[in-house]
């Protein structure tokens, strides 16, 4: 049997639906990504969202390669069934993305989303959503459904160690800024310099990889050559084979099986799914 590529304890919203957003504005942060801004449409999400902060995720409804955007509405239960009920050529694109910061402004949410551009060897941008990231423009439609948090140590008051590739650093980002003034250790992989970004009340070690080397490598490197507390609480979020490598190491050096919560979120020659 195969090791499972998830172990989490997540924090769910109390209420969830398929909502409609509208695309408020694009930019670029750093090389390896894209800054979405959505804002809700007043169908209903003002109503039923709560901020849960830390990686709050989401599900992204993107339009189906005809450009067509036939959404599954309906709560949260339910709706990979209503999703599959579309016919296949018509049926929304869906990915899973973390909430970098979400404001009231006038009369509705508006949520800034940063996703990886991935590319290939050759310099090509590779997956569905990076592409469309470069492309969206203000006033295009998507759709969401809140799925809540998944990073959850409300019970741990000791050290925490977070490690993560460039597909978590947005939710990273959000960890650090709800767990301000908390201690904390964090291990962070990018693929390019510039992609560093500052981390509110933490000064996390950033690994960068030039392009011959395996996602993850030095981060694990990094990782075998360091003394872990044993008293810690890890979060480990990433490519798989970067995750469960993480999560051996860290067991190894005896922080307990139950306080390594881990998330893969995507594999290599698989783009992300979430970020």
């Amino acid at each position: 049997m195969s090791e499972p590529l998830s172990a989490t304890r997540p924090v769910t919203p109390t209420r969830s639906s398929v909502r409609t957003f509208t695309v408020a504005a694009v930019s670029h942060p750093s090389p390896g990504f894209a800054r979405v801004t959505l804002r809700s449409t007043g169908d209903g999400f003002e109503d039923e969202f709560e901020h849960l902060g830390y990686d709050h995720w989401f599900r992204l409804f993107l339009p189906a390669p005809d450009g067509s955007l036939d959404l599954p509405f309906g709560p949260s239960q339910g709706w990979y069934s209503r999703l599959l009920a579309i016919e296949e050529h018509r049926r929304p694109v869906v990915r899973n993305y973390t909430i970098r910061a979400a404001r009231w402004v006038g009369d509705a949410w508006e949520l800034d989303v940063d996703l990886v551009i991935h590319r290939d060897q050759t310099g090509q941008v590779t997956g569905v959503a990076a592409r469309w990231a470069l492309e969206t423009q203000p006033g295009d439609t998507v759709g969401l459904l809140d799925q809540g948090r998944i990073f959850n140590m409300d019970d741990h008051s000791g050290p925490v160690l977070v490690v993560a590739d460039e597909s978590g650093l947005p939710g990273v980002e959000g960890i650090a800024r709800s767990r301000s003034g908390e201690p904390g250790d964090y291990v962070l992989e990018v693929p390019d310099s510039a992609d560093r970004r500052h981390h509110i009340d933490a000064r996390p070690v950033w690994m960068v990889r030039d392009h011959t080397e395996r996602v993850g490598q030095r981060t694990l490197d990094h990782l075998r050559a360091t003394t872990i507390d044993p008293a810690a609480s890890v979060y480990i979020v990433g490519e798989a084979s970067f995750v469960l490598g993480a999560r051996a190491i860290v067991t190894a050096a005896g922080v307990p099986k139950d306080r390594v919560q881990f998330c893969s979120y995507w594999r290599t020659g698989r783009r992300a799914d979430r970020q």
